[in-house]
């Protein structure tokens, strides 16, 4: 009876208007956070999702930032559980960015984790690790263990959807190094063993899943339980051992009993698999139907279309399947795109707004000087001299800029001039003295003389790359030549991540501003190489409204740029930048890494 007079309180209150203070407002938000966590609790995320949009609400026009952060968050979480996927991305971005403004390191680490997370849940991969690496960089030197293992698991998972398995692998034994939950320990281990069996490392995976499957823990989650058992036992039937029937069987009928129906999924999956790669395709087919059935009845398309993709094969007529794999697949397909595009519209979404109010203004001004010029002669006189003025700074900036285009190409030219004089003058000169002194009798057999010969090679090798350094292709092959550069400076200790281009992306863009952007990216990822020790380098680019905008990204040891801009070429590259019409900023501080974002017309 108490239970229900308490939430007849809320739902009388949830239709009122409350005229109190935010200090009188407290103890009824509190029952509201609680109400949040009870239909949460019971799958109710609609009222879940209403009771914290009322906690958001009754902050508007507090000063209490913390709070505020919080309850986007919490609309957020609730939102996603909703299926309300935009809105919950715009809302962690919104906590995310009240915890920047913050400087809570640690929370913005925390949002991080589930902005990685939902982004890898509508295959945005790429977005998924530069949020999460970004994630890492501000929980360094922190022991939020927990979520920094949340991280690595949200990467290796991006990495695994793209079929890299080796650094999904990778990522899992990092969270598996500061993971003390013995559970989590056993889950991420699992984790390990189907990317090895991706990678048709049978005998290996199983026998990591022999070592989980021996854990005395693992009986305490038991849908944990029966995903290794049915992972050890598909993993035997890739290796045709006689029991992998059986025990596939064994899993299916766990996971029946304890009413797990995406692990009876996987199950039907697995079943399908070994009878149809033993000709059983009657049988097969009985599972890939029931697969289907769960499918729709747990309401994933992912899940449907992997069922589709089996019933194409063993169907004896197709069509019809074949039909509603390609439709489904469309659907798919247009569902992510457009997700994506609205992901992309929240991020720069505070940018469009500042835009939007700037052109407001400029509007303004517009119209009065239309009003004056209705109302006085003088006015008149005033917006034509207006008019005129700006009409010259355009001329001026007009010619200014050719002058620049005029001393990038003269720059070109005669940096092209000279590699080219040092290669076929300087470097086939010392190339022939490399030959004469190879041809004298006994000169290679000293060691001070293998010395030198070994230092004319260095230094004509230097002569030459520094000549084919001035051969940008600024083509259509500008995009593979920029990606070359970039992967160029990745290796076992640098990871650089690039995000992924649409076709033509770089057509529009002027040549002069291809090689400029070119030689500026190609100075960063020096001076990273030299100085910064980082592990991880991010680069991104995109297009908004007729501009391009480069991110780098990196998580080295940052550093003070009050000291730093005049060396390590960094006032090299703002020249560059400044020649064709853009802009470069950095953001660094000492162990905080280093930002340098870079934006330029097309």
């Amino acid at each position: 009876m108490k239970q229900k007079l308490t939430f007849l309180f809320l739902f009388v209150c949830g239709f009122t208007n409350i005229s109190w203070s935010y200090q009188k407002d407290t103890p009824i938000i509190e029952t509201w956070k609680d109400s949040c966590k009870y239909y949460g609790k019971i799958r109710k995320y609609d009222s879940a999702v209403f009771y914290s949009q009322k906690i958001l609400n009754s902050l508007h026009g507090s000063n209490d930032s913390i709070s505020i952060a919080k309850a986007l968050f919490r609309l957020g979480y609730y939102q996603r559980a909703n299926l309300d996927i935009v809105n919950a991305f715009e809302n962690y971005n919104k906590s995310y960015q009240a915890f920047v403004d913050l400087k809570d390191s640690v929370n913005i680490g925390k949002k991080a984790l589930n902005i990685s997370n939902l982004q890898n849940s509508i295959g945005d991969f790429s977005g998924a690790e530069i949020t999460a690496i970004n994630g890492l960089k501000h929980l360094k030197n922190t022991k939020e263990n927990k979520y920094i293992s949340g991280l690595y698991n949200s990467l290796a998972i991006s990495s695994s959807r793209k079929k890299d398995y080796a650094d999904a692998i990778s990522w899992y034994e990092k969270a598996v190094s500061i993971t003390s939950d013995s559970i989590s320990l056993l889950k991420y281990h699992n984790n390990i063993a189907v990317a090895l069996i991706h990678q048709a490392k049978y005998k290996t995976a199983q026998k990591k899943l022999v070592t989980i499957i021996s854990s005395s823990i693992l009986g305490q989650d038991s849908i944990l339980l029966s995903k290794v058992k049915d992972n050890l036992a598909y993993t035997k039937s890739l290796l045709n051992e006689p029991t992998a029937e059986k025990e596939l069987l064994q899993a299916l009928e766990i996971r029946k009993k304890i009413k797990d129906y995406s692990g009876q999924f996987a199950s039907c999956i697995h079943l399908t698999e070994y009878y149809q790669n033993r000709n059983q395709d009657n049988i097969a087919l009985d599972y890939a139907n029931k697969a289907y059935h769960i499918a729709n009845q747990i309401k994933s398309t992912e899940s449907k279309l992997k069922t589709l993709s089996l019933l194409i094969d063993l169907e004896n007529n197709p069509k019809k399947v074949a039909k509603e794999y390609r439709k489904l697949n469309d659907s798919i397909n247009d569902y992510r795109s457009k997700i994506k595009n609205q992901f992309a519209k929240i991020i720069y979404g505070v940018e469009e707004k500042q835009k939007e109010n700037l052109l407001l203004k400029t509007e303004a001004i517009v119209k009065d000087l239309k009003l004056s010029k209705e109302t006085s002669r003088r006015n008149v006189l005033v917006l034509v001299s207006f008019t005129l003025a700006i009409a010259i700074i355009s001329i001026v900036l007009i010619w200014k800029q050719r002058i620049k285009t005029a001393r990038i190409e003269e720059r070109h030219k005669t940096n092209a001039r000279l590699s080219k004089k040092l290669h076929d003058e300087v470097g086939n000169d010392l190339y022939y003295l490399l030959l004469q002194l190879q041809k004298v009798s006994g000169f290679d057999n000293n060691h001070e003389n293998l010395k030198i010969l070994k230092g004319f090679d260095s230094v004509y090798n230097k002569i030459r790359d520094f000549s084919r350094d001035h051969k940008i292709e600024t083509g259509e092959e500008y995009g593979d030549e920029l990606l070359s550069l970039l992967d160029s400076y990745g290796d076992e200790e640098t990871k650089v991540i690039t995000s992924e281009l649409e076709p033509g992306f770089w057509n529009e863009i002027a040549p002069l501003k291809k090689e400029e952007l070119y030689f500026v990216l190609k100075e960063l990822l020096t001076n990273m190489k030299r100085h910064s020790k980082a592990n991880v380098v991010a680069i991104t680019f995109t297009k908004e409204n007729k501009k391009v905008i480069v991110t780098y990204v990196d998580n080295g040891i940052g550093t003070d740029l009050n000291k730093t801009i005049s060396k390590n070429g960094l006032s090299n590259v703002e020249i560059r930048m400044k020649d064709i019409g853009g802009t470069i900023t950095f953001d660094s501080k000492p162990e905080e890494g280093f930002k340098a974002t870079m934006v330029f017309s097309t």
